[in-house]
């Protein structure tokens, strides 16, 4: 996938990682499998964590949850027609989650023993509490990530042009102002105080298109990229 420039290259992400687990072979689906489970980890487990799990039963959970999913191929089942990423996955955690809870109490009533977890009672906690909407963990954290990956790939962009020390000069830009101002910036570099404006102005732009790229591969057919990147700012900006 290339940019607006139409000369960057992005690494396989989200939807194209999912298609590479239907099509490709064993060790490349593999491959692909084990970088979609590293991506999702941490939006399941802020989710998991949501419902006030402790540390070790969240990261318990998301383990079980996407070694199950490996097992019974899940990312196979995702389809982009029927929509987000995000949305697919967190459905099919949160049928994992219903799932072992029906079953621990199966193993409980076998056992005698009596049940003192409702998960509907879970679901709604937050909503008598000042806990945060644990859906709105999850996309939270999503969200960094989308936006992380699209800067790590302006950095590796960067990097590739030679212009490492302009890279990393200039990169504050992304979430403010420069620290010292443009002219400090201009003689750190020995350059023109326009060469560092045009430069700020460029990465800005660069790094709008490679989000705008990475939130493509978590979309689904003909939803509006415009409007995931607004939601997910207005995620992180809450």
């Amino acid at each position: 996938m290339t940019t607006a420039e139409g000369n960057s290259t992005f690494q396989p992400t989200r939807w194209t990682l999912v298609q590479r687990v239907k099509d490709a072979c064993a060790g490349e689906a593999q491959e692909a499998l084990n970088e979609l489970c590293g991506m999702y980890w941490k939006p399941l487990y802020a989710y998991a964590r949501g419902y006030g799990r402790s540390m070790e039963d969240a990261e318990d959970v998301v383990q079980g949850f996407m070694a199950k999913g490996v097992e019974k191929a899940l990312f196979a089942a995702a389809d982009r027609e029927k929509g987000k990423m995000r949305t697919f996955l967190l459905t099919a955690f949160k049928r994992y989650l219903r799932d072992e809870h029906a079953k621990s109490i199966a193993v409980k009533r076998g056992e005698g023993k009596v049940d003192t977890m409702d998960i509907a009672a879970e679901e709604a906690r937050w909503e008598d509490s000042d806990a945060e909407d644990p859906t709105l963990s999850f996309d939270k954290r999503w969200a960094l990530i989308v936006v992380e990956s699209a800067r790590e790939q302006l950095r590796k962009k960067y990097y590739r042009e030679g212009k490492e020390d302009f890279y990393e000069a200039l990169a504050q830009c992304l979430t403010g102002e420069l620290d010292g101002g443009y002219q400090e910036v201009a003689d750190q570099l020995g350059v023109s105080l326009s060469s560092v404006k045009v430069g700020v102005h460029r990465m800005r732009k660069r790094f709008g298109e490679m989000l705008r790229a990475e939130i493509l591969e978590t979309i689904g057919e003909g939803e509006d990229p415009d409007d995931e990147l607004k939601y997910l700012i207005a995620v992180l900006s809450d």
